[in-house]
């Protein structure tokens, strides 16, 4: 899955590499001092209503679109449960938090690219995320990508929260099943997901 995601974005790697949403450099954002982790899930849980038993992995008829397992054991998973449904869900075997809706977009990057799929409750989203990052610049030599998957968390435009993957099976995010359960957004909802990065160096 991991290999299939690399061969997408590497296609698609026309676009310009390192700018974020204000057109600073990433290496200028990456000596910014990454804000505290935080939980990730700020509110209170609430699920929506479901079958007794459900689980957070994605049931053998639903889509897979996303899943993995973060450092403190539990799962993050998004699975489409309908032609345009589809739902997040986190916690360890019953969810803790389950969110429907949601919206995907995707960029270009030299060397890679990324998508992310966001869900809403209240104020606060949650931004599930599969970036490739190149990391060396230097003329003939390999480009060193940075891989990371997980979720950030934000109130209004603040981050208040980021779990990474730590799961040598993730299952990062299917472009083509993104494109079939959700709306496409235009732009990426946050670029703070450089966190990423700056967190694992």
């Amino acid at each position: 899955m991991r290999a299939l995601l690399g061969c997408s974005l590497l296609l698609a790697s026309c676009g310009s590499a390192g700018a974020g949403n204000d057109g600073e450099p990433e290496e200028q954002r990456a000596e910014q001092a990454p804000p505290p982790a935080g939980p990730l899930s700020p509110v209170p849980a609430t699920t929506t209503s479901g079958s007794p038993g459900r689980t957070v992995e994605c049931a053998s008829g639903e889509a897979e679109v996303f899943s993995c397992k973060v450092a403190g054991g539990k799962r993050i998973a998004i699975c489409g449960t309908g032609r345009g449904e589809a739902e997040y869900r986190f916690g360890d075997g019953e969810p803790e938090l389950v969110l429907s809706g949601g919206r995907w977009a995707s960029v270009p990057y030299s060397g890679g690219g990324e998508a992310q799929v966001a869900f809403a409750s209240g104020d606060t989203r949650y931004v599930v995320f599969s970036r490739i990052v190149r990391t060396n610049f230097a003329a003939g030599e390999p480009n060193d990508p940075a891989i990371s998957d997980g979720v950030i968390v934000l109130e209004g435009e603040e981050v208040i929260g980021i779990q990474l993957c730590d799961d040598p099976d993730v299952a990062a995010i299917d472009y083509d099943l993104a494109e079939a359960h959700f709306a496409r957004a235009d732009d990426l909802f946050s670029w703070e997901t450089d966190l990423a990065e700056r967190r694992t160096r």
